[in-house]
């Protein structure tokens, strides 16, 4: 006798005191029976907890589901297994993991619903966390995409051996791709600036270098344009280059104002040197003629200097009379130099075309 009675005593504290929430209910709601642990949990006393209706104790989307989800499970299967229900108590609302059994009548309706309740915060704190962690990335992504997209120029990232990853829409149009996934790759450049751009940057790739260089890109329609390409390697926390990422600008209009700009000046010396070759020889003649002209009474000056020398005049005027000699010599030395057309300075290494 008292062996059945401590049996009954033990089974009763053990419901009672179940690590978990056991509760009996009508498929209306109205419990039935209630164990200790989810009046606690709940936090009204045990006898207030038996007058409440079990759907009263959920929050307002923990009904919604349990409307729409739990009671609809119930009706096709008499077991329902680890459904999350949101439920409110005097601390706070938390979540738990619901596991129900139905019992039906003979007219197929039921009139009995027996659930256990584990409580589970930590886990949909951290479900929650992770849901937010993935909607605020969507959110991110879609900005960068935004960003990517919007953007006036060419880009696209390139893995740590160059491959093409991914690319905006302005890359995609100008070169015809369908889909990212499709790659333009060195075939997009112009194919005189092709090698030259290809040696560049496998050796950038090798050393991590930034590479930056004019090139003429060709599209599926029109003519090569120019732009001014750049690549940036990232690295990661070890300081490994991840991936590149890339940019072109269109410079095209300002390469061929460049260009012809210096054609034009090119043009512009081949023409004024042809000039003055052509003109060397009048040039030439001239300074002769001049050359005698001034020549004449010079002849005259030193030769006057001359017989003065030879009359007895002092010492002092025989000294100005030499100071005048040398000074006519010079002249003279310079006057007969002079008929040769100088070359013009700087000009010894230019080459023209005619």
């Amino acid at each position: 006798m008292k062996a059945r009675r401590f049996n009954h005593l033990l089974q009763k504290d053990f419901y009672e005191e179940l690590i978990c929430g056991f509760v009996s209910f009508t498929a209306q709601g109205k419990i039935l029976s209630v164990n200790k642990t989810m009046a606690n949990w709940i936090g009204i006393s045990y006898a207030d907890l038996h007058q409440r209706n079990f759907k009263s104790l959920m929050t307002e989307s923990g009904l919604v589901h349990y409307n729409m989800v739990v009671e609809t499970m119930l009706t096709l299967n008499p077991l329902v297994r680890n459904v999350t229900l949101q439920f409110s108590s005097e601390s706070g609302n938390f979540d738990a993991l619901l596991s129900a059994e139905s019992y039906k009548n003979n007219d197929g309706e039921i009139f009995l619903i027996n659930a256990t309740l584990q409580k589970v915060p930590e886990q949909k704190k951290l479900e929650r966390e992770l849901l937010q962690e993935k909607r605020y990335a969507e959110k991110e992504k879609r900005k960068f995409e935004f960003l990517f997209n919007s953007s006036p120029n060419q880009l696209w990232t390139a893995d740590r051996t160059g491959r093409i990853l991914m690319m905006n829409q302005k890359v995609m149009d100008y070169f015809s791709v369908k889909s990212p996934a499709d790659r333009f790759g060195l075939g997009g450049v112009y194919s005189p600036d092709r090698l030259r751009c290809f040696t560049s940057w496998k050796n950038c790739i090798s050393i991590g270098k930034k590479f930056e260089r004019e090139l003429r890109f060709k599209g599926d329609q029109g003519d090569p344009e120019w732009f001014f390409v750049k690549a940036e390697p990232y690295h990661n926390v070890k300081g490994e280059i991840e991936m590149w990422f890339c940019s072109a600008t269109n410079i095209n209009k300002q390469k061929l104002l460049q260009i012809a700009s210096a054609d034009e000046l090119k043009t512009n010396l081949i023409s004024a040197y042809e000039i003055v070759d052509k003109n060397a020889e009048l040039f030439m003649s001239f300074a002769m003629k001049q050359s005698h002209v001034i020549r004449k009474p010079l002849a005259n000056i030193m030769g006057l200097v001359q017989l003065l020398a030879q009359e007895d005049i002092s010492d002092n005027l025989k000294g100005m009379m030499g100071l005048l000699m040398n000074s006519a010599e010079e002249l003279d030395q310079m006057i007969k130099s002079g008929h040769t057309y100088p070359e013009l300075p700087g000009m010894d290494n230019v080459e023209f075309k005619k």
